[in-house]
């Protein structure tokens, strides 16, 4: 139901329109990932950029937003102590 957008390559030196349609879908820098509901008109513009990302179809379920992705990525506060050598 959402499609899982990543931008592979950069648009560096690339024509106005794909930076343009890039900037629509909500990419901005490499590696990051956007959600979008299917329709017609962001398949179009996938298919503007298809050789820069790469695309995954995902359940409403497994959709993150900006937050919850930062979240994840984020490491655990504090420490652990896994052994001792006393």
């Amino acid at each position: 139901t959402h499609y899982r957008i990543t931008l592979r390559r950069s648009a560096i030196a690339l024509p106005k329109n794909i930076k343009g349609t890039l900037v629509a879908l909500g990419i901005h820098r490499r590696l990051q990932t956007v959600y979008h509901r299917h329709s017609p008109d962001i398949a179009g513009k996938i298919l503007t950029a298809k050789e820069l990302v790469t695309v995954e179809n995902v359940p409403a379920s497994a959709v993150r937003t900006k937050l919850e992705q930062r979240l994840e990525r984020k490491a655990p506060r504090g420490y652990e102590v896994m052994g001792s050598k006393l």
